[in-house]
């Protein structure tokens, strides 16, 4: 065990300086294929109040995203005060935005709740659930934004992407009936499915808290594709909600490889190619792809204050 944590340590390291370089290659080779000074040209036209309007925007999908999770949580028996689990969630939002893939940040959302009740498998499950939540909401949204704008994208790609999207939505509902087959219950290796397919079915074991969890899932993601097209009609790419709410979701799912920094470069790229295949601007789109980058960023401050705010109080103690 000890040469395995060793090991361990030895790869984060490295996994980050890969991870890192990846990111910077994307930004690269994207950046030679526009025009900087009209990508820069492009941000420095943003009005303020709308960043502003922008930010407003996603701290609210944060808040909306933390009062989901906070009621997944005490499903499974996890009592503790909404303002734990705001702290607990933006402190993971940082996170996320500095470590290898965009899910680190859970990792700080489990130890923060095992450190309270002291089980790391329940905490697990329940950060889990709302992940698998969030993403169902995503997909949904996305899913029905590109039904009610068949035209949007050429026909393969609309097919491709709906195939896709509809694998992904079909896959989370199965997670609900694993606790179903005993062969999965009762295995050793498979077993964790089987928990965690019950934990799903305990937090949402009525129609009412599926009805609710579904509505603030919906709503986290509304909020913040809203901040998406309040930033991208502002830098110029003027496209209706729905455009966005078709484009954006896809490139937010690819962000969720491990593959970069916080998804930089995958994201910036994805949105490009989405957006020029309804022949938007390319250096407009890479800005508006910089910007959200940097907004989320900014948003994520308040996480590093609580993170900052903890380890100078034992120390003061």
């Amino acid at each position: 065990m000890p040469a395995v944590r060793k090991d361990r340590k030895v790869n984060r390291p490295v996994s980050y300086a890969v991870k890192l370089g990846i990111s910077t290659a994307l930004l690269l080779l994207i950046f030679r294929q526009v025009d900087p000074a009209r990508a820069w040209q492009a941000m420095r036209q943003v009005p303020p109040a709308s960043i502003l309007v922008a930010i407003l925007l996603q701290l609210a999908s944060n808040t909306v995203a933390t009062y989901r999770w906070s009621l997944i949580m005490a499903r499974i028996g996890f009592r503790h005060p909404f303002t734990f689990y705001l702290k607990s969630f933006f402190k993971g939002a940082f996170f996320n935005q500095g470590l290898p893939t965009s899910i680190g940040g859970d990792g700080i959302r489990i130890l923060d709740c095992s450190r309270i009740k002291g089980t790391a498998e329940d905490a697990f499950y329940g950060v889990f659930i709302d992940r698998i939540v969030g993403l169902a909401g995503l997909l949904l949204l996305n899913i029905c934004a590109l039904l009610f704008n068949r035209t949007l994208l050429p026909g393969p790609i609309y097919c491709a992407l709906l195939l896709v999207l509809g694998s992904l939505f079909s896959g989370l509902i199965l997670l609900f009936f694993l606790r179903r087959f005993r062969f999965i219950t009762t295995s050793r290796i498979l077993g964790y499915l089987g928990r965690l397919s019950e934990r799903y079915f305990q937090v949402y074991s009525t129609a009412g808290a599926i009805a609710l969890q579904t509505g603030l899932s919906v709503l986290t993601h509304l909020l913040a594709m809203t901040a998406f097209y309040v930033l991208g009609v502002s830098i110029g790419l003027d496209y209706p909600l729905q455009v966005y709410l078709s484009l954006v979701p896809p490139v937010i799912l690819l962000t969720i490889l491990p593959l970069s920094l916080a998804g930089w470069g995958i994201r910036e790229g994805a949105m490009v190619g989405f957006f020029l295949l309804i022949g938007a601007d390319r250096s407009r789109v890479l800005s508006f792809s910089i910007l959200y980058g940097l907004l989320s960023l900014a948003c994520s401050l308040p996480g590093l204050a609580v993170y900052l705010g903890e380890r100078r109080g034992p120390q003061q103690a």
